[in-house]
């Protein structure tokens, strides 16, 4: 599976495809068997050199959609993965993903949204690695486009010029 941005792409994918299913209170639930492209050293400048490291896990996206009575249209999203991963040394580690956003257009602007994102990824385990990375910023999705303003990061998560050039968070 090619490596995503943040969930805010397969949010914005899964609000378009089937396989999900509606939650009580309007909420649209889709469970996401995950594998990734390895992370490596070449880069995650957090991780020692030579490090390689491959990983599965299970997601879980829960999004709810509402527009008030003014017509303004906000999306809500939680996203959570789990699984494990091991280094190229054989060395086991659990990891653990969470993005959460809110975003919302406006009526001068029906198809831009934009709102906080919140992102964060963890890896520790039996082996020497440990491995935190993430972000708080504006996000913005223009049609596809997508922008992100960032307000605090650690990590060295993504390349925010570039989103979907990752760095140490491989969501």
């Amino acid at each position: 599976m090619k490596r995503l941005v943040v969930s805010a792409a397969a949010v914005m994918a899964l609000l378009l495809s089937a396989g999900t299913v509606a939650a009580g209170g309007g909420a649209t639930v889709e469970t996401i068997p995950m594998s990734f492209a390895p992370l490596t050293s070449e880069t995650c400048s957090s991780l020692p050199p030579g490090t390689s490291i491959t990983w599965s896990g299970t997601g879980q996206s829960i999004t709810r959609i509402s527009t008030d009575a003014s017509g303004v249209t906000t999306i809500g999203n939680v996203t959570h993965a789990h699984g494990i991963a091991a280094d190229q040394d054989g060395n086991t580690y659990n990891f653990n993903y969470t993005n959460t956003f809110r975003i919302s257009n406006t009526l001068a602007d029906p198809a831009v949204f934009s709102g906080p994102m919140v992102d964060s990824f963890s890896l520790a385990g039996q082996g020497p690695i440990r491995l935190h990375a993430g972000f708080v910023a504006t996000f913005t999705n223009d049609a596809g486009t997508f922008h992100f303003v960032p307000l605090n990061s650690f990590g060295d998560p993504i390349k925010f010029t570039d989103p979907w050039a990752h760095r140490c968070d491989p969501l």
